[in-house]
């Protein structure tokens, strides 16, 4: 619909669906076709169109700012309400995505006069047109940002639990129909509880998120990470067995005891548990975990089956 800016406009103007109906129209466009807005309004362009003119819209414009748009400078002739020829020249651009066509009508007989004002609207249409691109693509972005941290833990980056669980059992499935082997790892920091006591959890959470980083950088892009929560970490590493998974997991351990955040070094515990039937889910990540806490026990800084 025309803003009520635009219908306090001296120039004609006068918005149309994209099936050619009358959605809106100001006072002048009324005015000069001898109509109130309300006898306009929700009537069809043509009902102010003679014969030759209606061919020309149909024909002509129509298809034009169906193609392109818009459409600039086109002379046509509409007709009065008492049947005379009344001569414009027609300006009109397709305004997305309402697909709404607004209408500039200049009589002849004053365009010189309206040239400035038509200026000025195309130049708010234009800002108009710009300002809901720019809002789109934030929207785009912020929906993006949205979506990221729905399935991210917030200060690792990492998968959460809940995206980590559905890709889990995506991989499950496809165990079930091809035994491709799976196993998932856990792993916890040790003394983490010190590391916050000693050094503040602000320190705590670099240290997270430094561990978090180490886990990119180690596994590959098949492994799907996560935060499962706290201090503990889980990763499901496809077509590995138990050996292959033991062995990568206690590389990444004697990896991590290299590393250094802020000068604050740790060690990690690991548990591992291979897919096996009649086993779901849950159940072989509940084997993982045992085999954490027996890591743990045994400890500490190193890998359990």
């Amino acid at each position: 619909m025309i803003s009520k800016h635009w219908e306090e406009a001296i120039a004609p103007l006068v918005a149309l669906s994209y099936e050619g109906d009358i959605i809106g129209v100001n006072h002048a466009f009324a005015e000069m076709l001898g109509y109130s807005t309300d006898e306009l309004t929700q009537q069809h362009i043509e009902k102010v169109m003679d014969n030759g003119a209606k061919f020309v819209f149909n024909s002509v414009l129509y298809p034009k700012l169906r193609m392109e748009k818009k459409i600039q400078e086109i002379y046509l002739t509409l007709q009065h309400k008492n049947r005379e020829p009344i001569y414009v020249i027609f300006n009109a651009q397709v305004i997305e995505p309402e697909h709404i066509i607004h209408c500039f009508v200049v009589p002849m007989s004053q365009r010189m006069e309206y040239v400035k004002e038509i200026r000025a609207i195309n130049k708010v249409l234009k800002e108009t047109v710009e300002e809901k691109t720019r809002l789109h693509e934030e929207l785009v972005i912020v929906n993006r940002e949205l979506k990221f941290y729905a399935e991210r833990d917030f200060l690792t980056k990492l998968y959460n639990r809940r995206i980590f669980m559905k890709k889990a059992e995506q991989t499950y499935e496809k165990f079930q129909q091809s035994n491709r082997l799976f196993s998932f790892c856990i792993l916890d920091v040790d003394f983490f509880k010190q590391v916050n006591d000693q050094y503040g959890h602000h320190m705590g959470d670099e240290v997270l998120m430094g561990l978090a980083e180490e886990m990119r950088n180690y596994f590959d892009s098949s492994c799907t990470l996560a935060r499962f929560g706290g201090e503990e970490f889980i990763i499901l590493l496809p077509d590995k067995n138990e050996k292959e998974a033991y062995e990568i997991a206690d590389q990444f351990r004697e990896r991590v005891k290299l590393q250094s955040w802020h000068g604050v070094s740790v060690t990690i515990s690991l548990g591992v548990n291979m897919v096996s039937y009649p086993s779901e889910v849950s159940d072989i990540i509940v084997g993982a975990d045992r085999a954490l806490y027996k890591a743990k026990a045994n400890g500490r800084d190193q890998v359990m089956l």
